[in-house]
């Protein structure tokens, strides 16, 4: 092992395929569902949830509320998952929803595709503490001790031309959670640059929030939003 010097020239064999360009124009076809209090949105990979700091580039946010007027982002998805995100307007609807978060009350569903063969049993339960990566700042890494607990429900579908669904029920909400559980057992998202090898060009990352289901109270009915699966799964 040797460390790098000034000077030093460094080669890549592989560079990373370059990621496409996010959209820049709010598209009605993203939308799943428009409330009075709420709007379900199919977030399409490669668009920032909401704005990064000291960076221009465009956001679901920003976008949605250009269209719609005022709105809050209640959660958020990675940069390059897809799926239901829901933004809300002012008001009682984000108490609720943020009662529902916190007792673990909202269901979430996820698809994910992975290669076979893999070591995943046709259904189980990841249970394990996740913490920052020392390596690298844009990654978290399984750890023995500290950290956060991070448990996901799965079950394996089906299974075409080498690659498989796999369903994914987070019980909990950490950076990166599934992507790292599912490479922590061996079997990487496809299309994950961070926790899978390099992918080929123009491939994304086969994550998707298929289905957000919120909890009747005695305020607001029961409700569930669902974005349909993306060509390539």
């Amino acid at each position: 092992r040797s460390e790098v010097q000034n000077g030093d020239r460094l080669e890549i064999a592989c560079p990373p395929a370059p990621k496409a360009p996010p959209p820049v124009k709010f598209n009605d076809a993203w939308i799943v569902a428009e409330e009075a209090d709420l709007i379900a949105i199919n977030k399409p990979a490669g668009l920032l949830s909401e704005p990064k700091r000291f960076s221009p580039t465009s956001n679901l946010l920003e976008l949605a509320s250009a269209r719609f007027g005022e709105l809050i982002l209640f959660h958020r998805l990675d940069r390059d998952t897809s799926g239901v995100v829901l933004l809300t307007r002012p008001g009682p609807i984000n108490k609720y929803l943020d009662a529902a978060f916190k007792s673990h009350t909202i269901v979430k569903e996820y698809v994910a595709v992975v290669a076979t063969p893999h070591r995943l049993a046709p259904s189980g339960v990841i249970d394990v503490r996740l913490g920052p990566d020392p390596k690298r700042r844009d990654r978290m890494t399984v750890v023995e001790r500290g950290g956060q607990r991070a448990v996901t429900r799965y079950a394996l579908e089906s299974e075409v031309n080498g690659r498989q669904r796999v369903r994914l029920w987070p019980q909990t909400g950490r950076t990166h959670q599934l992507r790292l559980h599912l490479a922590h057992l061996g079997s990487p998202i496809l299309g994950d640059r961070l926790y899978g090898p390099p992918p080929p060009e123009n491939q994304r990352l086969l994550l998707h929030a298929e289905r957000l289901e919120l909890p009747a109270t005695d305020e607001y009915p029961a409700r569930s939003f669902t974005a349909p699966l993306p060509e390539g799964f």
